[in-house]
């Protein structure tokens, strides 16, 4: 694979200017790793990550409830819920390490005094788009 660079040389006097590329070889060996490291993060939609989880109830009304409240208080967030018998789980937000969901655990705790946080599979999407 061949990667092609364009730039440009001005010197300090502001009088020349040059225009120069560079090519630069990679070997056949980096090339596939390259394209194995690519397939496989495409291959893999989700990670492990962490979420707040707001509402743990064996009542499907509440879950919609506990739902509908914060998606009016935190439009765009991400949200999701799951059915583990006998318990609906509503859980939100998106973040790849605990630290980076503290400061939303103690903002939703407000709202959600019995939010705790949690361990989920996290779709990529969800990652990039919040």
């Amino acid at each position: 694979m061949k990667f092609m660079f364009f730039f440009l040389f001005t010197f300090f006097a502001g009088e020349a200017i040059a225009q120069g590329r560079v090519t630069f070889n990679e070997s056949p060996e980096i090339t596939a790793m390259m394209s194995r490291f690519m397939a496989k993060n495409m291959e893999n939609k989700t990670i492990r990550g962490w979420r707040v989880q707001i509402v743990s109830t064996d009542d499907r009304r509440e879950m919609d409830q506990a739902r509908g409240q914060f998606n009016s208080m935190y439009p765009g967030r991400p949200i999701s819920w799951k059915h583990v018998s006998p318990y609906y789980q509503v859980r939100v937000g998106a973040y790849r390490t605990k630290t980076e969901m503290m400061p939303f655990l103690l903002e939703v705790k407000k709202s959600f005094p019995t939010a705790t946080p949690v361990q989920d599979d996290i779709d990529k999407f969800d990652l990039i788009n919040f």
